[in-house]
């Protein structure tokens, strides 16, 4: 637009303008060339000499504020934003009020505080800036048409919504070309200006072609759609070369298909960039975190915690690296560092590594501090939680270890005296692990079973909540022409339209919440029996149990669940029902998600990850789930007294696991009966042996002895005969009516009891539950990224199938130990994927150079 049009304009809001005389025209004019010639010295004292002959333009101020804000070098932030807000005044406009857009001409007040929203990464404020001028865009100016869709498409991908971005870049992509049904009000009628306009609007066309590659690429990534986003890198690597940006995108195309030394070679092959007041963008911090996402994916979660420290320190040095203005929090840098920190996004991501290594303390303080940015994700909520159980199990395990002595020794403690006094003292089966908050407020953050209570209620709370999608509905249109139907399926079927928001990692598919639920669901019954809160408890187990879509993991671990809070109940008979039932799947993937794996497989041509998910999910095998079951219904039948259904129960459970995998309460549950049965003598040699030795006895198999050659029998010869025993002579120990009698029987309680106690397991102490008393207790078990989608799940999940999907472990498929990888996400194995920023599926957020870079920085002139 040039300077004379912008006081010829009378559409616009304000008092009527008066006609302008030839000098305030010739000072417009030259205003304009002089801003567009980069002269914005000569440029503001021009609008100043046009604004000083007293009549007040609310267009003059607006550009007056835009040439003073390009002459600071785009620093002045703060002060341009007060004059854009007293511009906007001036034309009656409130730029907190959406409704007072009314008119095209008043677009650019907007569009110039969508920018600097932007930059501050205020995205949701920005997107509904953006969306109100796209239901405007026909009578826009078309240079601003275009800077709107940029700023939009750019926006949806920043806030991980690659499916509304790809939409938008669909229909800029239709207008660019001349496609657009809706005839142009310039075009003419002759066929001469038709050949100029369709050359002018090729010519634009091939000046945006690399941003519109770089954007389709990055849409492309953010669905999974691997073989349009190969054609689209085929592109970029052609025209562009190995550029920063094109390899740090390749290097996440490669990690999407698991193909992880070759992302991590396309990352080391990239080249420097340049300074991050530059760009706006810290390389070395990108760098480092995509290496952590990557190393997180490899099941390397030490490596990877080491790697993002180093991208924390990196992030840090380019935030001190920035001029500040003393007393102004926007002024004195340049307006592409404003969003340079990513101090938070890192947290999320290394929370979620620390996580999954086994440093749960050292994860909640960085999670803790990270969901204080982000309070609105529910995955974060639950990974604090997690840090909450795995702290108080490893305090559990500490105290055990105090109490008990060293766990080498089995289930013997100690012996004390000599001789016929010589006595054996077993290790304490009880654990209390009850509310471990000191007295102190519960909302205390503080990594106990009480802030793990509240933690989970949050997150149940967001995902139950109403989310109000954007005013633009998607339809099929949104589905590229030049993408198969079969490779890039439509956003309805994706669940696109019933979306969370997760930030960082991406928003919460419609299957992803339903797995996600499922995840707090079990954490909630956990945490309930360890706060002794057991009506609670059985509550949560139930719903666990009757969810549509629940893994048959924590299907199972729900069934455990319920039946401890049943025997603390004291409801055995119902608890031996849920002890009872067929346990035929212990597999961590929801229901939902049978169908992503299988087209997850069809697009996967790498290598397959190090380690394997499965070696931190719980139980690791169907025999070992049915030997756990089996070893707590025997604890049901001993507490009712019915001792014979009881060793039924532990010869089952025997039959199932080799000896070396029983536990010692089941160990301790074997005494227990024998004594009850009174069978003293075989419960000594349990002990001395640590061994369920009748049990075993009666399952393993016998060696036979090959028979001996001998000579040949002579038929004449009459064998010795041998002389029969007198009643004297009998041997000392011969079986009896009651068995083998001992030579000399100790005096005493061969095994001392509590009074008054004939079972030392206290209820519900053989289910794998909370507290510790548990045969098996859950083992952790990623996110996540994902923490889906390590935090799904870098920039864009850690932390895993992230869930989430970001550049981490998937989101929605977890133990109730280690929630949802991803979390992609997914921050971090399948049991969290749930996003690491996708630690994301808690997969981590990869963040490719050109990512964090908004294709419109400046403010338009007008």
């Amino acid at each position: 637009m040039d300077g004379a049009s912008a006081r010829e304009i009378t559409s616009s809001p304000g008092p009527t303008l008066t006609m302008i005389t030839n000098e305030e025209k010739g000072l417009a004019t030259a205003a304009s060339e002089s801003f567009k010639a980069g002269n914005y010295t000569a440029c503001v004292e021009q609008l100043k000499k046009l604004a000083s002959n007293g009549k007040r333009d609310p267009k003059v101020d607006h550009n007056l504020a835009v040439a003073q804000f390009y002459q600071s070098g785009c620093k002045n932030t703060d002060e341009f934003r007060n004059n854009l807000t007293q511009a906007s005044k001036l034309a009656q406009l409130s730029l907190n009020e959406l409704d007072s857009l009314e008119d095209a001409v008043q677009g650019v007040f907007f569009f110039n505080h969508a920018v600097i929203l932007f930059h501050l990464r205020q995205y949701n404020d920005a997107t509904r800036i953006l969306e109100k001028l796209f239901q405007i865009i026909e009578p826009l100016a078309e240079t601003l048409a275009h800077s709107v869709l940029l700023l939009l498409i750019e926006t949806y991908l920043r806030s991980q919504q690659p499916d509304r971005a790809l939409f938008y870049l669909n229909y800029l992509e239709k207008v660019l070309l001349g496609n657009d049904p809706t005839p142009k009000k310039n075009q003419g009628s002759d066929v001469q200006s038709g050949k100029e306009n369709e050359n002018t609007t090729s010519e634009k066309y091939e000046m945006q072609k690399p941003i519109l590659n770089k954007c389709k690429t990055r849409c492309f990534l953010g669905l999974r759609s691997m073989k349009a986003c190969k054609r689209e890198l085929k592109h970029m690597m052609n025209s562009a070369g190995s550029t920063t940006t094109t390899l740090f995108m390749k290097s996440n195309f490669e990690y999407l298909r698991q193909n992880y030394r070759k992302a991590i070679k396309f990352l080391n092959s990239a080249p420097q960039s340049s300074n991050s007041r530059v760009t706006g963008e810290c390389f070395s911090s990108m760098y480092y975190n995509n290496i952590a996402c990557i190393h997180f994916h490899m099941h390397k979660y030490n490596l990877a915690v080491f790697y993002a420290r180093r991208a924390i320190q990196e992030n840090i040095n380019a935030v001190q690296e920035i001029p500040k203005k003393h007393g102004c929090e926007l002024s004195g840098r340049p307006m592409k560092t404003l969003g340079l920190n990513c101090h938070s996004e890192l947290l999320f991501n290394i929370g979620i590594q620390l996580l999954h290594s086994g440093h749960p303390l050292s994860a909640f303080d960085c999670l803790v501090e990270a969901v204080q940015i982000f309070p609105c994700n529910a995955k974060l909520w639950l990974r604090i939680a997690e840090c909450c159980i795995l702290a108080d199990k490893q305090a559990e395990v500490k105290r055990n270890v105090a109490t008990n002595g060293d766990e080498n020794r089995g289930i013997v403690k100690s012996v004390v005296g000599t001789g016929i006094y010589r006595k054996v003292v077993l290790v304490s089966g009880t654990s209390t692990n009850a509310s471990s908050s000191n007295g102190q407020s519960a909302a205390m953050p503080e990594a106990t079973l009480d802030f793990a209570n509240l933690c989970l209620c949050n997150a149940f709370n967001l995902l139950e909540c109403e989310w109000q999608n954007s005013t633009t509905p998607l339809t099929k249109s949104a589905s590229s022409a030049e993408t198969d139907s079969t490779d890039l399926p439509s956003s309805k079927q994706q669940g696109y339209f019933h979306l969370k928001p997760a930030p960082p990692s991406q928003p919460l598919k419609s299957s992803e919440v339903i797995s996600l639920r499922c995840s707090i669901l079990a954490c909630s019954a956990y945490v309930k029996l360890g706060l002794r809160d057991f009506t609670c408890a059985l509550e949560n187990a139930e719903k666990l149990i009757s969810q549509p879509q629940v893994s048959g993991s924590l299907k199972y671990l729900g069934h455990m669940y319920c039946a401890e809070a049943l025997i603390y109940l004291d409801r055995i008979s119902e608890a031996i029902k849920h002890l009872s039932v067929d346990v035929s799947d212990v597999s961590i993937l929801y229901q939902g998600d049978q169908g992503n794996k299988e087209k997850t497989e069809n697009h996967t041509d790498g290598e397959l990850p190090e380690g394997g998910a499965s070696a931190q999910t719980y139980p690791e095998t169907l025999q070992t789930a049915k030997a756990t079951m089996a070893f707590n219904l025997a604890t049901a039948f001993c507490m009712r007294g019915e001792m014979n259904k009881a060793k039924r129960c532990i010869m089952q459970a025997c039959s199932l696991i080799p000896q070396s995998e029983v536990p010692p309460q089941a160990l301790l549950l074997g005494i227990i009966i024998e004594l009850q049965c009174g069978s003293t003598q075989l419960a000594l040699q349990m002990v001395k042996k640590q061994q369920l030795i009748p049990y075993y006895k009666a399952t393993e198999i016998t060696y036979h002895e090959p028979a001996p050659i001998l000579p040949p029998v002579n038929p004449n010869q009459k064998p010795v005969g041998m002389p029969a025993f007198s009643q004297s002579q009998r041997p000392i120990g011969t079986p009896g009516q009651g068995g083998f009698r001992p030579i000399a029987p100790p005096i005493g309680q061969p095994i001392p009891l509590p009074v008054g106690q004939p079972i030392p397991l206290p209820v519900g102490q053989a289910i794998p539950l909370p507290s510790g008393q548990s045969i098996a207790p859950p083992v952790a078990q990623p996110i996540g990224p994902p923490m889906s989608q390590a935090i799904g799940q870098s920039f864009g999940s850690a932390i895993s199938q992230s869930p989430n999907h970001g550049f981490g472990p998937n989101l929605g498929q977890s133990s109730p130990l280690m929630g949802s990888v991803p979390v992609s996400g997914g921050l971090l194995g399948n049991a969290s994927q749930g996003n690491l920023l996708a630690p994301g599926h808690g997969r981590g957020v990869f963040s490719p150079v050109g990512s964090t870079q908004s294709t419109w920085n400046n403010t338009t002139w007008k």
